[in-house]
């Protein structure tokens, strides 16, 4: 039996002719399939920078390359749906450790973006940081070294159980870790063995927590289908009201707005 580590959520449809607004109080979650269709792959090749054209290229299998281009291609489509440009026009910046995030912080939208397995999870958030994180249960890695290297007492007594190593439970504090470190922009560049996210209150699937510097944050662990399980972190102890979402439509016309 799949034990139940996260929330789920009612996923709804949106396209860009009819878009969610982004409130202050609200945190918006996509979890869209990383395809896409004939008319799509010109548009979402233009979009590339010549970076991402050259990262592109390097992909090994046609899928990766596929899951690479859309991962993209939905990534500025939505930013450019949240703060009303051409999706040519989305400017990112990148930190010292690779964070993206918009060129022009007047636009006051942050995000970040996770995939597996050709899926991508995307996350946004206004005046916030935000970082989230995928896994496939099915991910075979060494859990008990990550476990016994980079967990904290009580997280380590969380994915215990009687001597054995819960994997799942591994994985589902392995998000947090994740999501927690994108959020920060630090991604695993922190002493993840002393930055505690396990909390007596993970039946209800979310908690808050300090940082080492006295700062407030918010984890919520997500339940996608039984496949795969997601984390996000933002700032701020604030619950946000969350909006999630399955598919998008895309048209041509709004792909060259």
């Amino acid at each position: 039996m799949i034990e139940k580590l996260g929330q789920n959520f009612n996923w709804n449809h949106a396209s860009l002719q009819d878009f969610p607004y982004l409130a202050a109080d609200e945190l918006h979650l996509w979890w869209l399939p990383l395809h896409l269709d004939h008319t799509q792959l010109k548009p979402a090749l233009h979009l590339l920078s010549d970076i991402q054209r050259d990262k592109y290229h390097r992909r090994a299998t046609a899928q990766l390359k596929q899951n690479y281009l859309a991962g993209r291609y939905y990534l500025l489509n939505l930013l450019a749906a949240y703060t009303e440009q051409a999706p040519s026009e989305v400017r990112l910046s990148y930190s010292r450790l690779n964070k993206p995030s918009l060129s022009d912080p007047s636009l006051a939208v942050e995000f970040n973006f996770t995939d597996t397995n050709g899926y991508g999870v995307f996350a946004f958030s206004r005046g916030r940081q935000v970082g989230v994180d995928i896994e496939s249960r099915a991910r075979k890695i060494n859990f008990k070294a990550i476990a016994d290297r980079r967990f904290t007492k009580q997280e380590l007594e969380f994915v215990y159980q009687n001597g054995e190593l819960n994997t799942q439970r591994c994985l589902a504090i392995w998000t947090r870790k994740e999501a927690y470190g994108k959020a920060t922009g630090l991604g695993i560049n922190f002493k993840m063995n002393q930055q505690n996210l396990y909390s007596a209150e993970n039946d209800a699937h979310q908690h808050t927590f300090l940082d080492s510097d006295g700062e407030p944050w918010r984890c919520l662990q997500l339940q996608l289908g039984e496949q795969m399980i997601a984390s996000v972190v933002h700032q701020q102890h604030q619950e946000l009201a969350v909006k999630s979402f399955k598919s998008l439509t895309i048209d041509s016309s709004d792909a060259e707005r």
